[in-house]
């Protein structure tokens, strides 16, 4: 196959994609003034769903168009899969601007990911299936149990009481942690990667406290009853939360953070350093305190049975009843701003 030379961000046609309710049309209009000045498009959407037909379309039209989509982690789980689907997902590109209750996605890869402006970075997404064939793609992360359960809590704050971003999500935690519900479940991960020599996880079978671990080669099979787990492209979540704060866009792995099921005040106990991401060490050591209740792996597949709804990106799916979960490496392309 010949080689395709790509053109760079600066010489691609821009498509803007907003909701010109955003920033109580604020946003909307600065983006107006900004483009007019360029002879830019500018796209409206009006519904969930918009900005996936919309990157559909444009795709369409010319497989190497920029997209530039305004909102949070919702906005760019839409493009993602608009991307994905589309006959362009190697050639096309996107970046975002925040303007959403949550930008966890953005504050890594506009941030903390060291992307220079406007270079283009090819990164990896996550491919979900479900029982029925159905997929779906997440450039950020997957929560189930106590996360997936704080994300529909938090949502009701955005909405009911004007609550953003991590003020809404410590509300949420606060909610459904006076009601804590373990989750069954069984979890397969695949291609598990060792941490730095001497700091991987114990590669031991048998109990432990509320799980049931068992190994063979790279592959462990974890049961039993937890409180949540995340599987993680980038390391922010719930609004600024560091859950898995050792997750990198460009690795080819997912990593994947489970807890048990654990008191409440224990739970509370972690939360500072689950927020800040210090139960782990850069070399994949996890605090002592931490050991005996949780476990963080880096995989390329995983596996969920449980019947408990799940999260991609912030947004509320189905039940995991039978989902398979794959990183795709280099899938799209992305450029800061």
């Amino acid at each position: 196959m010949p080689k395709i030379t790509l053109p760079n961000v600066n010489e691609r046609q821009h498509v803007h994609i907003i909701n010109p309710c955003a920033g109580d049309g604020r946003l909307y209009e600065g983006v107006k003034k900004a483009v007019a000045q360029t002879g830019e498009e500018v796209r409206l959407t009006e519904r969930t769903g918009d900005v996936t037909k919309i990157c559909l379309e444009e795709i369409g039209k010319n497989p190497f168009v920029h997209l530039v989509v305004y909102g949070g982690d919702g906005t760019v789980h839409e493009a993602v899969n608009g991307i994905m689907q589309s006959k362009g997902s190697l050639t096309a590109s996107f970046s975002v601007i925040p303007a959403g209750s949550g930008n966890d996605f953005s504050h890594y890869a506009n941030q903390d990911a060291g992307y220079t402006p406007p270079d283009l970075h090819h990164i990896d997404v996550v491919k979900t299936t479900d029982g029925e064939g159905s997929v779906r793609y997440f450039a950020n992360s997957l929560n189930m149990g106590f996360d997936g359960q704080v994300v529909l809590e938090a949502d009701r704050y955005k909405h009911q009481k004007g609550l953003r971003g991590g003020t809404a999500y410590i509300a949420g935690v606060a909610t459904v942690l006076m009601k804590k519900r373990p989750v069954p479940v069984k979890i397969t991960l695949e291609g598990v990667q060792n941490f730095a020599s001497g700091a991987e996880n114990e590669r031991t079978d048998g109990q432990w406290g509320s799980l049931t671990r068992q190994w063979s080669d790279d592959r462990l099979e974890v049961e039993g009853e937890i409180l949540l787990t995340a599987c993680a492209n980038g390391p922010f979540c719930g609004g600024g939360f560091r859950g898995a704060p050792l997750c990198s866009l460009e690795d080819g792995l997912m990593d994947v953070l489970v807890v048990q099921n654990i008191t409440r005040r224990k739970f509370i106990s972690m939360v500072g350093a689950y927020r800040s991401g210090s139960y782990i060490s850069p070399e994949g050591v996890i605090a002592p305190r931490f050991r005996e209740v949780l476990t963080y792996y880096q995989c390329k597949k995983m596996h969920i049975a449980a019947d408990e709804p799940c999260c991609l990106d912030g947004e509320v799916c189905g039940k995991a009843l039978d989902l398979t979960v794959e990183v795709i490496p280099e899938a799209v392309w992305f450029a800061a701003l």
